[in-house]
C-alpha cells in the first residue's frame, strides 16, 4: 500500500459515491447512493427503523459494492469476473475457521446477505446482474468450505479459469478506492490504537456496557504494547512478540481473550481495507489455556439431568438447568424468559431469546431462537405446561437467588467445591464443546449460542433465525447425544 502524501480525501471521494445518505418513509430507513460519474440513483431498503441499526447496516452495503467492483457502473464483464475469481481464490487462501480466529463462516454469510439485499433493491445493468449472482454462489461455497467442504469452491473456480485472457485490473481512469487514512494522519502509519477506535465507533452501538468495558480495556492493554507498530507493515514476528509480553504474569485464559481481541479489530481492518495483510492467527495458547469457568464433562452433564428429571414438575429448578444443558443459554437468558417466550415453530418448542419488555442481552447477536429438545429425558410436554401455568415471568425470585441456588443445587449434585471453575455457566462451555465434537456446522454453533464470530464461539467454549428451527433441533440432537 502507497504512503499518502496528499491531506485525506473527503468520505465521498473515498467511496466513489456521490454523498450517500439515508432517509426515513413511512418509519423505514433506506439508503440512497449514486456512484460517481453516473446519473443512476441507487436505493437501497436497509428494513429497520433504529438509525444506528440503518447506519451500521449502510456501511456493511457500501463496503460490498466496493469490494465487489459493484460501485463502478462502467466495469465490463470480463472485470467483474475477474474481481470474483480473485475473491474465490482468496477464499482457499484464508486458514481453516476450526484453528483460526478469523471467523470467515460469519464474514461470508454476511457478504452473502448484503448481495442478497443489493440483489432484491438495487438497479442494476446485465453484467452487474451477473456479478452479484455469481458473488453469491461464491459466498455459499464460501460457507460449505468454511464447513469442510471444498467441492462448491473448486468447481465455481475451474468455471471461471475458463477465461484465459481477463483483464488483471480496472482500466486506468476507472473508480478506485485509495488506501485509507485516520483523518489527519497523512503518513500513512496505523497504531493498533487508532484502528481499535475506528473499529470502536463502527461496533460500539451493537455492545451492551459491560462488555463495551471489557473490549475497551483489552484494547488499551493491546494500545501499550503495540505502541506506534505500524499495522501496515507489521511481521508475524510482532504479533509473536506481542503474546510473549501477554503471557508474562497473565493466565493463559486471559491472554487468550485478549487475543480473540486482537484478532477481531485486526480481522476488520483487513476485511475494511486499513490492512493489506494480517499476521494475528493461530496465537492461542492450546495448553493450559482452559476457562477458569470449566466445560462440565458429558459424565457430570448426565448426572444432573438425572436429579432434575426426578424433581416436581412444578420445581424451577428443575426447568432451568435443564434448559441450561439442552440451550448452552446463559443464565441471565434463562432468568428473565417469560410464558410470550416460548413459541411454536414448525410444531417444535422454541426457546425465543428477545430485548422486550426490557430485558438485556450480551449483544445485538444475543437475539436468537433456540429449539427446546427432549436430550438427557428432558420432558418438554411437563415444561410447557410449567411455563403455561407461570403466565408471565417463569422464574419470579430475585437474579442473585436464582444464580446462587443453581450454582448451589450443581455443587450438591455433583459434589464440587465453589472456585473449582466449574458453575452453571459451564454447561455453555460443554455445549459448545459438543457441538464441536460432532462437526456441526460454524454458522449453526453461532445462531444456537448467540455469538457474533467462530472465534469466540469455538475457540473460549470448544475445548436467525438465519437458519431453520428443524436444522437447529437436529444439530442440537446431534451434539447431545454421545456416539
Amino acid at each position: 500500500m502507497q504512503t499518502p502524501t496528499t491531506a485525506p480525501q473527503p468520505v465521498r471521494k473515498l467511496l466513489d459515491l456521490a454523498c450517500p445518505y439515508l432517509y426515513r418513509r413511512q418509519g423505514r430507513y433506506s439508503l440512497r447512493v449514486r456512484p460517481m460519474g453516473s446519473k443512476q440513483t441507487l436505493t437501497l431498503s436497509l428494513k429497520t427503523t433504529q438509525r444506528q441499526a440503518a447506519l451500521t447496516t449502510a456501511t456493511h452495503l457500501l463496503t460490498t459494492l466496493r469490494a465487489f467492483h459493484l460501485d463502478n457502473p462502467d466495469a465490463t464483464w470480463d472485470q467483474l469476473k475477474e474481481r470474483l475469481k480473485e475473491i474465490a481464490e482468496g477464499v482457499l487462501q484464508t486458514r481453516s475457521v476450526w484453528d483460526g480466529l478469523g471467523g470467515m463462516g460469519h464474514v461470508y454469510s454476511d457478504l452473502n446477505d448484503d448481495l442478497g439485499e443489493i440483489a432484491s433493491t438495487e438497479p442494476l445493468n446485465v453484467d452487474q446482474a451477473k456479478a452479484v449472482e455469481l458473488g453469491r454462489r461464491i459466498m455459499q461455497a464460501a460457507e460449505q468450505r468454511a464447513s469442510g467442504d471444498l467441492s462448491g469452491i473448486l468447481a465455481l473456480l475451474e468455471e471461471l479459469k475458463q477465461s484465459n485472457d481477463l483483464p488483471k485490473s480496472l482500466p486506468v481512469g476507472a473508480p478506485t478506492v485509495p488506501p485509507l487514512v485516520v483523518a489527519g494522519d497523512a503518513t500513512g502509519v496505523m497504531t493498533f490504537e487508532a484502528l481499535a477506535k475506528l473499529y470502536t465507533e463502527e461496533r460500539e452501538a451493537d455492545w451492551q456496557p459491560n462488555t463495551a468495558k471489557n473490549k475497551k480495556a483489552c484494547f488499551g492493554t493491546l494500545s501499550g504494547l503495540l505502541g506506534e507498530l505500524n499495522l501496515r507493515t507489521h511481521t508475524r514476528k510482532d504479533m509473536t512478540d506481542v503474546k510473549a509480553r501477554l503471557m508474562e504474569g497473565r493466565k493463559p485464559s486471559t491472554v487468550n481473550k485478549i487475543l480473540i481481541e486482537l484478532s477481531s479489530v485486526m480481522t476488520w481492518g483487513e476485511d475494511n481495507g486499513y490492512l493489506n495483510k494480517t499476521f494475528d492467527k493461530g496465537l492461542l495458547i492450546r495448553k493450559g489455556s482452559e476457562s477458569e469457568r470449566e466445560a462440565f464433562s458429558s459424565e457430570q452433564v448426565a448426572a444432573l439431568m438425572a436429579h432434575v428429571n426426578k424433581l416436581p414438575e412444578s420445581s424451577w429448578q428443575r426447568w432451568a438447568l435443564s434448559l441450561g444443558v439442552v440451550t448452552g443459554a446463559r443464565i441471565g437468558e434463562i432468568y428473565q424468559l417469560t410464558t410470550e417466550d416460548l413459541k411454536d415453530i414448525e410444531g417444535r418448542l422454541v426457546m425465543d431469546i428477545n430485548t422486550n419488555n426490557d430485558k438485556t442481552i450480551k449483544n445485538k447477536y444475543s437475539i436468537r431462537v433456540v429449539p427446546v429438545v427432549a436430550a438427557y429425558g428432558l420432558d418438554v410436554e411437563g415444561f410447557k405446561a410449567f411455563a403455561k401455568a407461570a403466565d408471565g415471568r417463569l422464574f419470579k425470585m430475585s437474579s442473585s437467588g436464582f444464580t446462587m441456588l443453581l450454582n448451589q443445587l450443581i455443587r450438591d449434585v455433583l459434589g464440587t467445591e465453589a472456585g473449582t471453575g466449574q458453575s452453571f455457566h459451564s454447561l455453555r462451555h460443554h455445549l459448545g464443546g459438543a457441538l464441536k465434537r460432532k462437526a456441526i456446522p460454524l454458522g449453526i454453533a453461532q445462531e444456537i449460542l448467540g455469538h457474533s464470530s467462530g472465534s469466540i464461539t469455538f475457540d473460549l467454549y470448544g475445548s436467525g433465525r438465519a437458519v431453520q428451527v428443524a436444522r437447529l433441533a437436529e444439530a442440537l440432537r446431534d451434539a447431545l447425544t454421545e456416539s
